[in-house]
């Protein structure tokens, strides 16, 4: 195993870890706070991300070094990741080009951008380097830096000043495509998680910038 699978598992470990935290930190929020009917569908919905996520982080990755990856699943699953951002991002400061905070702004105009080369790059050229480049980008939007004090946020803002939540959607749907794609197996679980996962995001934004619901 190279350098690059060795810190490729590592960073998948680290980011199941956060992710698990992120969400079920948002799901108990979430469930004090909104009607049953409402909170169910997000809790099924994280423990099945972080279910997918774990059997990818902990599968065996593929031994060969180098693989084009131009399948269409493959491509769904690179795609994934910059849409799972873009999403995130949308639920939080809709179609405005300023986010919350400068820095929201940042990953939505630069870096998400910057995120979505680096898969088509690895799309044509199928070095594995750039899928663990693709996982070390993944964890900027991390950054607590959002200010919107909503169910989600809440909690971290008043512990730390600023919420990492806003991304923390993005960053499951990279976890659980980048360790599949290391992985180079089981393709079909993690699609289906991923752009669920990217749909109730994408619902979520028009909802609640176009309609005020949830809040």
């Amino acid at each position: 195993m190279g350098w690059s699978d060795t810190l490729q598992q590592w960073l998948l470990r680290a980011g199941l870890a956060i992710s698990a935290v992120l969400l079920i930190r948002f799901g108990i929020d979430f469930c004090e706070r909104m009607n049953w009917w409402l909170a169910l569908p997000f809790a099924l919905l994280i423990l099945a991300t972080l279910g997918v996520a774990a059997t990818n982080v902990f599968g065996e990755a593929t031994n060969q070094k180098e693989r084009p990856n131009r399948g269409p699943t493959r491509l769904l699953l690179l795609a994934a990741t910059p849409l799972g951002f873009l999403a995130s991002s949308l639920g939080c400061s809709g179609l405005e080009l300023e986010g919350c905070s400068s820095f929201c702004t940042f990953v939505k105009l630069v870096w998400i951008p910057l995120i979505a080369i680096g898969c088509v790059a690895y799309a044509l050229a199928g070095r594995r380097e750039l899928v663990t480049m693709i996982c070390l980008m993944s964890f900027v939007p991390l950054f607590p830096h959002c200010v919107c004090y909503n169910v989600g946020n809440a909690w971290w803002i008043d512990l730390i000043g600023a919420s990492p939540v806003c991304y923390a959607w993005g960053f499951a749907v990279s976890v659980v495509g980048v360790a599949v794609l290391r992985q180079d197996a089981r393709p079909w679980p993690s699609l289906a998680v991923s752009f669920i996962v990217i749909g109730g995001a994408t619902g979520f934004f028009v909802s609640h910038h176009y309609f005020k619901f949830p809040w």
